[in-house]
């Protein structure tokens, strides 16, 4: 079995992390404060008269949706720590887990924030290729989960104004809400790539203009042992982890049916009746179409695909508030205490610094000589003593 943890160097936190907590530490405020316009411009002051009558104890169960998904995220690390014997303590894993949403929202959704769980793994002492392994385990987690959790619910438990049709129709009005140069920019760099592969004279030229021994000391030679250890981490897991595996698929299911869940509560407390069913289905829906928004943590097109998908669900006057309510609760609120905790860990001055003590020389038991009596030095002389 290969070497699971790598020796820790002297660095400091990856610089991408870094640069995602100071992205959000200036989009974060622009962002709550956009929300709290546009709230102010299509409700008026009635919109925040509706938040602030909103039972507390609804609130409270929202926020504990929003906030409880990353015990079942940091048990899901832990188990995989355990079943690796990684050198991990509970702090690095806390820390884990939070960069890995604060990072998702300094990037759009579709990329997520796994390049920073992949950092931050790496700086603690895992392997790359381990590092990555365990990032890529994480999301098949995730998608395993809602693909076994959401057709079961869709199939036996959902009410009829939600069939697969109403489901198709829901998506097309927001995938038309996209702007058009998207999918032609994709299509046209794909097609531009096939080309030039394509034909041996335009692969030449391309070749002979790329650094190709850069690109195999730098690139290609790190990408295989990423590779290898990827394979390797693997075999481990399909020798003795698939029933780890089970339980993380499991801990996922429950993480994202709680995230899934969080605007049900808000609405319980503007006074709707909210069906738990189709309400999980409908954020599910809006969660799955978040990935298509280009915005850094879907800021803006979050809000306008919640009130696609949730139009007819809630009445028109409400559907401004209710998506602020839901916004807030689920992105920004979380985002402010993960950010505000993941300082709190990454500052050097929470931890005292103890001062190393002098080293003791030994004593040498055969030595017969007597010990020389301590020396202590002499006050120095003052203009009040005697000379």
């Amino acid at each position: 079995m290969f070497n699971l943890l790598a020796c820790k160097k002297s660095m400091s936190r990856p610089p991408a992390l870094q640069r995602a907590i100071k992205i959000i530490l200036l989009i974060l405020p622009i962002a709550v404060l956009g929300n709290l316009i546009y709230t102010g411009v299509t409700t008026g002051h009635t919109g925040f008269m509706t938040i602030l009558r909103v039972p507390f104890y609804w609130l409270l169960l929202a926020v504990l949706f929003s906030l409880f998904p990353w015990v079942f995220a940091y048990l899901r690390l832990r188990v995989w720590s355990s079943f690796f014997r990684l050198n991990l303590t509970s702090r690095e894993l806390a820390e884990i887990v939070l960069a890995n949403d604060v990072a998702a929202a300094a990037t759009p959704t579709a990329m997520g924030g796994g390049y920073a769980k992949i950092g931050l793994l790496i700086f603690h002492g895992v392997k790359s290729g381990l590092a990555a392994s365990l990032m890529v385990i994480g999301s098949i987690e995730d998608y395993l989960s809602m693909a076994i959790v959401v057709p079961i619910v869709w199939m036996f438990f959902a009410p009829e104004h939600l069939s697969f049709w109403a489901m198709m129709q829901k998506i097309l009005a927001a995938a038309a809400q996209l702007p058009s140069f998207l999918p032609v920019t994709v299509l046209g760099v794909f097609s531009a790539a096939v080309f030039i592969w394509a034909f041996p004279t335009t692969r030449g030229i391309l070749l002979r203009f790329l650094p190709t021994e850069w690109l195999k000391k730098r690139l290609v030679q790190p990408l295989k042992q990423v590779f290898a250890d990827f394979k390797n981490a693997f075999q481990v897991i399909s020798r003795g982890g698939k029933r780890i595996f089970a339980l993380n698929v499991f801990l996922a299911a429950l993480q994202w049916i709680m995230r899934y869940s969080i605007f049900t509560f808000i609405a319980a407390g503007l006074g709707l009746h909210p069906d738990p069913v189709a309400f999980f289905l409908m954020q599910w829906l809006v969660y799955m179409l978040m990935n298509f928004v280009p915005t850094p943590g879907a800021i803006g097109g979050a809000e306008v695909m919640f009130i696609l998908v949730f139009r007819g669900a809630i009445p028109p006057d409400l559907l401004p508030v209710a998506s602020a309510a839901w916004r807030f609760v689920s992105t920004y609120l979380m985002l402010i205490v993960a950010a505000v905790l993941m300082m709190l860990v990454q500052k050097p001055t929470l931890r005292k610094k103890r001062k190393t003590p002098e080293p003791i020389a030994p004593f040498d038991s055969t030595d017969s000589r007597p010990l020389a009596p301590p020396v202590y030095p002499l006050p120095a002389p003052t203009a009040d003593a005697p000379h």
